[in-house]
C-alpha cells in the first residue's frame, strides 16, 4: 500500500519562488528533434531569422528569406539560413518508490523528489515544451500531461500533491516505456537504492535521440548514518531484516560500499552520455542546488 504524500500542491513553492527562477531554462542540447516553436536552439538549417549562412535559392523557396544584399553584391539568388528554435519532448521520471519516504520536514526524500520535479516541471511548461511526468515503482503509474503551456503548472502541482510512496524500484517497466517513447529529455529523479538496471535504460535513452539526465537523491543521515550497537535494520522497499553491529569497522565499510556505488551510477552515466548529478536532500533548493544544477549544464 502507498503511504501517502506528505505535500500539497499549495506548499510544494510559493509564487514568489517560481518567479525567481522563471529566467532559467532547460538546457537541451542541439541534436534532439523537437516541433518548430519554444525557446530551445537545434541544428536544422532552415530559412530563419537568425542568421548564419547561405544557400543557393532553389524554385519553390520562400522569397521572404532571399538576401537580396548579396544578390546585389554577386548578382546571385541566395537563401539567409539560421538557428531555428524549437520546443522538446521533458520527460520527467519520478520515483514513488517506499525508500523515498524517508527524512522529515524539507529534508524528507520523496518532497524533496516533488520539489524538484515541480520546478523543472514549471521550467519546460514556461518555455512550451511538451512535458510529461512519469510516476513510478516496479509499474508506470498514472502520468502528468503531455502539457506544453504555463497555464497548466496548477495542474501539474495538483497532481504532484496527490502522489504517495510504495512498493519497489524498478527501471525495467521505465525502460521499455522510452524505447516505445519518440525521444526528448528524460529527466530521472530517484534515490536508486534498489539497485535496478540503469545502464540498461541509459541504452534505451541513447543519445540523439534522447538526452539524459539522472539527479541521485540522498538524505544526509544515508551518507552517515548516526547509528551505534547491534540493530535491526529492515529494507523499506523489501521488508528483509538484517541484524549487524555498528561500530567503526562497520561505518568504514558502509561508507566505503557507497562511496562505490555512487561512483559506479556516475561512470554509467558517463559511458551513456547521460548527465549525472547527486544531490543531497539537505541542501537548500534554491540557495545550493539550482547553481550546482547550472554548473553541471542541466540548467542556464
Amino acid at each position: 500500500m502507498r503511504s501517502r504524500t506528505t505535500s500539497n500542491a499549495k506548499d510544494l513553492f510559493d509564487a514568489a519562488f517560481l518567479a525567481r527562477i522563471d529566467r532559467l531554462v532547460l538546457n537541451a542540447r542541439r541534436h534532439l528533434r523537437g516541433g518548430l516553436s519554444g525557446e530551445h536552439q537545434s541544428r536544422r538549417r532552415l530559412p530563419a531569422p537568425t542568421f548564419s549562412d547561405h544557400r543557393p535559392y532553389s524554385v519553390g523557396d520562400d522569397l521572404r528569406h532571399l538576401d537580396w544584399r548579396a544578390y546585389a553584391r554577386h548578382e546571385e539568388l541566395h537563401l539567409k539560413l539560421g538557428e531555428t528554435e524549437q520546443e522538446i519532448n521533458v520527460v520527467i521520471a519520478l520515483d514513488c518508490s517506499a525508500s523515498l519516504d524517508w527524512g522529515e520536514g524539507d529534508e524528507h526524500k520523496g518532497r524533496y523528489a516533488l520539489r524538484l520535479a515541480a520546478m523543472l516541471g514549471y521550467l519546460a511548461l514556461s518555455a512550451s515544451d511538451r512535458t510529461e511526468i512519469w510516476p513510478f515503482t516496479t509499474r508506470l503509474g498514472k502520468p502528468f500531461g503531455p502539457a506544453s503551456s504555463r497555464s497548466r503548472a496548477p495542474d501539474m502541482l495538483r497532481y504532484l500533491g496527490g502522489l504517495g510512496w510504495g512498493e519497489r524500484t524498478s527501471l525495467d517497466a521505465l525502460a521499455h516505456a522510452v524505447r516505445r517513447h519518440s525521444g526528448g529529455m528524460l529527466v530521472l529523479i530517484s534515490d536508486l537504492w534498489s539497485g535496478g538496471d540503469l545502464d540498461g535504460l541509459l541504452r534505451a535513452a541513447a543519445p540523439p535521440r534522447w538526452q539524459s539526465v539522472v539527479l541521485h537523491l540522498l538524505h544526509p543521515a544515508e551518507i552517515k548514518p548516526d547509528l551505534a550497537g547491534p540493530l535491526e535494520l529492515e529494507d523499506s522497499e523489501t521488508g528483509q531484516i538484517i541484524t549487524i553491529d555498528v561500530d567503526d569497522v562497520a561505518r568504514k565499510e558502509y561508507h566505503q560500499r557507497l562511496v562505490k556505488w555512487v561512483r559506479a551510477a556516475e561512470n554509467t552515466c558517463k559511458q551513456r552520455g547521460a548527465t549525472y548529478a547527486g544531490i543531497r536532500t539537505d541542501r537548500l533548493l534554491e540557495e545550493s542546488t539550482l547553481p550546482f544544477l547550472r554548473r553541471r549544464g542541466v540548467l542556464s
